[in-house]
Protein backbone atom coordinates (compact mmCIF):
# COMPACT_ATOMS: atom_id res chain seq x y z
CA UNK A 1 0.00 0.00 0.00
CA UNK A 2 1.08 3.59 -0.70
CA UNK A 3 0.80 4.40 2.96
CA UNK A 4 2.05 3.01 6.33
CA UNK A 5 -0.48 1.40 8.09
CA UNK A 6 -1.63 -0.97 10.70
CA UNK A 7 -3.87 -3.54 9.71
CA UNK A 8 -6.34 -5.87 11.83
CA UNK A 9 -8.14 -8.90 10.90
CA UNK A 10 -11.56 -9.69 11.57
CA UNK A 11 -12.11 -12.03 14.66
CA UNK A 12 -15.37 -12.49 13.47
CA UNK A 13 -16.09 -13.69 10.12
CA UNK A 14 -18.86 -12.46 7.85
CA UNK A 15 -18.60 -13.01 4.25
CA UNK A 16 -15.75 -11.12 3.01
CA UNK A 17 -15.10 -8.70 5.96
CA UNK A 18 -16.15 -4.50 5.72
CA UNK A 19 -13.55 -2.82 5.77
CA UNK A 20 -12.39 0.45 7.97
CA UNK A 21 -10.22 3.09 7.48
CA UNK A 22 -8.81 5.43 10.25
CA UNK A 23 -7.30 8.39 10.04
CA UNK A 24 -5.47 9.88 12.75
CA UNK A 25 -5.49 14.21 13.36
CA UNK A 26 -2.13 16.77 13.20
CA UNK A 27 0.89 15.31 14.88
CA UNK A 28 -0.36 11.46 15.82
CA UNK A 29 0.64 8.62 13.86
CA UNK A 30 -1.27 5.77 12.74
CA UNK A 31 -0.31 3.56 16.27
CA UNK A 32 -3.11 5.91 18.04
CA UNK A 33 -6.54 4.89 15.95
CA UNK A 34 -5.22 1.46 15.68
CA UNK A 35 -5.80 1.26 19.33
CA UNK A 36 -8.94 1.99 18.81
CA UNK A 37 -9.98 -0.27 16.02
CA UNK A 38 -9.38 -2.88 18.59
CA UNK A 39 -12.69 -1.70 20.91
CA UNK A 40 -14.61 -2.16 17.13
CA UNK A 41 -16.92 -4.42 15.99
CA UNK A 42 -14.63 -7.47 15.47
CA UNK A 43 -15.95 -8.34 12.13
CA UNK A 44 -14.04 -5.30 10.08
CA UNK A 45 -10.74 -5.13 8.76
CA UNK A 46 -9.53 -2.01 9.83
CA UNK A 47 -6.76 -0.17 8.45
CA UNK A 48 -5.65 2.66 10.48
CA UNK A 49 -3.30 4.86 7.79
CA UNK A 50 -0.37 7.00 8.56
CA UNK A 51 -0.28 10.33 7.12
CA UNK A 52 2.38 11.16 4.61
CA UNK A 53 3.91 14.60 5.59
CA UNK A 54 5.91 14.47 9.08
CA UNK A 55 5.75 16.90 11.50
CA UNK A 56 8.25 15.51 13.79
CA UNK A 57 8.68 13.59 16.83
CA UNK A 58 6.72 10.51 15.13
CA UNK A 59 3.78 12.34 14.10
CA UNK A 60 2.36 13.14 10.74
CA UNK A 61 0.02 15.72 8.96
CA UNK A 62 -2.52 14.75 6.27
CA UNK A 63 -2.25 18.60 5.06
CA UNK A 64 -0.83 21.99 7.03
CA UNK A 65 -2.80 23.46 9.20
CA UNK A 66 -5.74 25.61 7.76
CA UNK A 67 -6.91 29.30 8.73
CA UNK A 68 -10.16 28.78 8.96
CA UNK A 69 -10.89 32.63 9.97
CA UNK A 70 -10.22 33.30 6.21
CA UNK A 71 -12.39 30.91 4.88
CA UNK A 72 -9.43 29.15 3.21
CA UNK A 73 -8.86 25.34 2.36
CA UNK A 74 -6.13 23.40 3.19
CA UNK A 75 -2.84 23.39 0.56
CA UNK A 76 -4.32 21.86 -2.85
CA UNK A 77 -1.55 20.08 -3.32
CA UNK A 78 -1.16 18.44 0.35
CA UNK A 79 -4.73 17.43 0.54
CA UNK A 80 -5.24 16.06 -2.81
CA UNK A 81 -2.09 14.33 -2.36
CA UNK A 82 -3.74 12.72 0.59
CA UNK A 83 -7.02 11.99 -0.79
CA UNK A 84 -6.14 10.46 -3.55
CA UNK A 85 -3.40 7.93 -1.44
CA UNK A 86 -6.43 7.15 0.64
CA UNK A 87 -8.85 6.22 -1.95
CA UNK A 88 -5.36 4.46 -3.11
CA UNK A 89 -5.46 2.47 -0.50
CA UNK A 90 -9.34 1.61 -0.23
CA UNK A 91 -8.96 -0.11 -3.32
CA UNK A 92 -5.83 -1.76 -2.45
CA UNK A 93 -7.60 -3.38 -0.07
CA UNK A 94 -10.64 -4.40 -1.63
CA UNK A 95 -8.32 -5.86 -4.52
CA UNK A 96 -5.59 -7.55 -1.89
CA UNK A 97 -7.26 -8.45 1.33
CA UNK A 98 -10.65 -9.59 -0.09
CA UNK A 99 -12.73 -6.82 1.92
CA UNK A 100 -16.31 -6.08 0.84
CA UNK A 101 -16.60 -2.95 -1.64
CA UNK A 102 -20.16 -2.31 -1.05
CA UNK A 103 -19.12 -2.04 2.89
CA UNK A 104 -16.32 0.60 3.20
CA UNK A 105 -16.56 2.93 5.77
CA UNK A 106 -13.90 5.91 6.90
CA UNK A 107 -13.82 6.96 10.70
CA UNK A 108 -11.22 10.30 11.26
CA UNK A 109 -10.02 12.52 13.92
CA UNK A 110 -9.45 16.16 13.59
CA UNK A 111 -7.46 16.49 10.46
CA UNK A 112 -8.25 12.86 9.89
CA UNK A 113 -11.84 13.82 9.69
CA UNK A 114 -11.79 16.42 6.97
CA UNK A 115 -9.57 14.34 5.02
CA UNK A 116 -13.05 11.89 4.99
CA UNK A 117 -15.26 14.32 4.50
CA UNK A 118 -13.32 15.72 1.31
CA UNK A 119 -13.40 12.28 0.08
CA UNK A 120 -17.52 11.03 0.99
CA UNK A 121 -18.07 14.81 -0.69
CA UNK A 122 -15.69 13.87 -3.94
CA UNK A 123 -16.22 10.05 -4.23
CA UNK A 124 -19.46 9.08 -2.36
CA UNK A 125 -19.73 6.02 -4.25
CA UNK A 126 -16.53 4.39 -2.93
CA UNK A 127 -18.11 4.52 0.57
CA UNK A 128 -21.43 3.43 2.82
CA UNK A 129 -20.41 5.50 5.99
CA UNK A 130 -18.58 8.06 7.53
CA UNK A 131 -17.70 9.34 11.23
CA UNK A 132 -15.95 12.18 11.56
CA UNK A 133 -14.91 13.50 15.13
CA UNK A 134 -13.75 17.33 15.80
CA UNK A 135 -13.32 17.94 11.83
CA UNK A 136 -14.84 20.78 9.43
CA UNK A 137 -15.51 20.43 5.17
CA UNK A 138 -12.76 23.15 3.45
CA UNK A 139 -15.30 25.29 1.58
CA UNK A 140 -12.80 24.15 -1.27
CA UNK A 141 -13.98 20.78 -0.82
CA UNK A 142 -17.44 21.20 -0.52
CA UNK A 143 -17.56 23.50 -4.00
CA UNK A 144 -15.57 20.67 -5.62
CA UNK A 145 -18.03 18.30 -4.57
CA UNK A 146 -20.91 19.77 -6.81
CA UNK A 147 -19.02 19.14 -9.63
CA UNK A 148 -17.07 16.08 -9.16
CA UNK A 149 -20.45 14.16 -7.13
CA UNK A 150 -24.10 14.09 -9.19
CA UNK A 151 -27.32 15.11 -7.67
CA UNK A 152 -28.46 12.25 -5.02
CA UNK A 153 -24.92 10.80 -4.98
CA UNK A 154 -24.78 10.86 -1.17
CA UNK A 155 -28.03 9.62 -0.64
CA UNK A 156 -26.95 6.11 0.24
CA UNK A 157 -24.21 7.19 2.84
CA UNK A 158 -24.78 7.24 6.73
CA UNK A 159 -22.73 9.74 8.31
CA UNK A 160 -21.96 10.32 11.81
CA UNK A 161 -20.60 13.40 13.15
CA UNK A 162 -19.19 13.92 17.06
CA UNK A 163 -17.74 17.12 18.25
CA UNK A 164 -16.99 18.66 21.43
CA UNK A 165 -19.00 21.40 22.89
CA UNK A 166 -15.26 22.93 24.25
CA UNK A 167 -13.07 22.59 21.22
CA UNK A 168 -11.33 25.59 20.76
CA UNK A 169 -8.98 24.14 17.72
CA UNK A 170 -12.05 23.23 15.24
CA UNK A 171 -15.23 25.33 16.90
CA UNK A 172 -18.44 23.87 17.22
CA UNK A 173 -20.25 25.66 14.22
CA UNK A 174 -17.85 23.54 11.91
CA UNK A 175 -19.63 20.21 12.74
CA UNK A 176 -23.17 22.37 12.53
CA UNK A 177 -22.19 23.04 9.00
CA UNK A 178 -21.16 20.26 7.85
CA UNK A 179 -24.40 18.44 9.61
CA UNK A 180 -26.27 20.96 7.05
CA UNK A 181 -24.39 20.05 4.15
CA UNK A 182 -25.13 16.19 4.31
CA UNK A 183 -27.94 17.08 5.04
CA UNK A 184 -28.64 18.71 2.17
CA UNK A 185 -26.90 16.37 -0.03
CA UNK A 186 -29.68 13.65 1.34
CA UNK A 187 -27.53 11.70 3.17
CA UNK A 188 -28.36 9.65 6.36
CA UNK A 189 -27.39 11.57 9.42
CA UNK A 190 -26.27 11.00 13.15
CA UNK A 191 -25.08 14.09 14.72
CA UNK A 192 -24.17 14.49 18.95
CA UNK A 193 -22.18 17.11 20.82
CA UNK A 194 -20.17 16.45 23.46
CA UNK A 195 -19.28 17.84 27.00
CA UNK A 196 -15.29 17.62 25.52
CA UNK A 197 -12.73 19.63 24.30
CA UNK A 198 -10.81 18.67 21.02
CA UNK A 199 -10.15 15.29 21.44
CA UNK A 200 -11.57 11.72 21.02
CA UNK A 201 -13.38 10.84 24.22
CA UNK A 202 -14.17 7.87 25.67
CA UNK A 203 -17.92 8.89 25.06
CA UNK A 204 -17.35 9.47 21.59
CA UNK A 205 -15.51 6.39 21.33
CA UNK A 206 -18.07 4.05 22.63
CA UNK A 207 -21.47 5.67 20.09
CA UNK A 208 -18.46 5.08 17.45
CA UNK A 209 -18.43 2.31 18.11
CA UNK A 210 -22.36 1.53 18.58
CA UNK A 211 -23.08 3.88 15.60
CA UNK A 212 -20.35 1.22 13.25
CA UNK A 213 -21.96 -1.87 14.78
CA UNK A 214 -25.59 -0.66 13.97
CA UNK A 215 -24.44 -0.13 10.34
CA UNK A 216 -23.40 -3.29 9.81
CA UNK A 217 -26.20 -4.89 11.57
CA UNK A 218 -28.56 -2.63 9.52
CA UNK A 219 -27.15 -3.85 6.10
CA UNK A 220 -26.63 -7.30 6.73
CA UNK A 221 -30.40 -7.41 7.87
CA UNK A 222 -31.24 -5.86 4.17
CA UNK A 223 -29.13 -8.02 2.28
CA UNK A 224 -30.81 -11.22 3.75
CA UNK A 225 -34.28 -10.24 3.01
Amino acid sequence: MQLNHQLRRPTVLDGRPPLLVLLHGKGDNETGMAQLAADLDPRFLSLSLRAPFATGNHGYRWFEGTRAAHGTGPPASEAEHSRLAVIQCINDAVMGLGVDPRRVYLLGFSQGATLAWSIALTTPRLLCGVVGLAGRIAPAIAALAALAAPAGAASHLTVFIQHGLHDRVSPLGNAQAARDLWVDLGAMMGYREYDAGHELSPAMAEDAAEFLRTQLTRLRTRGAG
